[in-house]
């Protein structure tokens, strides 16, 4: 056999194993990249799942606030008295700070309606990575399935 003719042969059979090896490659890791997006869909959809109960929500959060009243007379304006306790919603509008005193029946339904605010916070901001995630995931598993462009026609020779 012609030298030449076996070291093309060679060249191309090396070649399409090569391809061969790269498009096994590229299958395995469009299917892990698949289970990858299948199991952020589930998170996704828990965090979906924690969201949807909620029905009212109160921007802020509910503490006891210790303050001195100013009176001169009352028994916290000495060091050592009792401070005065009332129990506030804190919420920032604007980038200004709020308080506003809650009557003393309804603190555990404030506090609820807070604590439901911070949950819808925190499932919306994990909302956003999972996104960030899948997005890239699906980038990452377009780029494993696109296949090459096929190569140029040969061209005819003009006689």
């Amino acid at each position: 056999m012609n030298k030449n003719i076996f070291h093309s042969l060679c060249c191309y059979v090396i070649q399409h194993k090569e391809k061969e090896r790269s498009l096994t490659t590229s299958l395995d890791r469009a299917s892990r990249l698949r289970q990858a997006l299948k199991t952020l869909l589930d998170d996704y959809q828990r965090q979906i799942d924690a969201l949807l109960p909620l029905r009212q929500l109160l921007k802020g959060s509910v503490y006891d606030l210790q303050t001195r009243c100013g009176k001169p007379s009352c028994h916290c304006a000495s060091d050592q008295g009792p401070l005065h306790t009332s129990t506030v919603l804190s919420w920032s509008d604007q980038g200004k700070t709020h308080l506003r005193t809650l009557p003393t029946g309804q603190l555990s339904r404030f506090r609820q309606l807070a604590e439901n605010y911070r949950r819808f916070r925190h499932a919306r901001a994990a909302l956003v990575k999972l996104n960030q995630r899948m997005l890239a995931h699906i980038d990452r598993l377009g780029k494993a399935l696109r296949l090459p462009p096929p190569q140029a026609a040969a061209r005819r020779r003009k006689k």
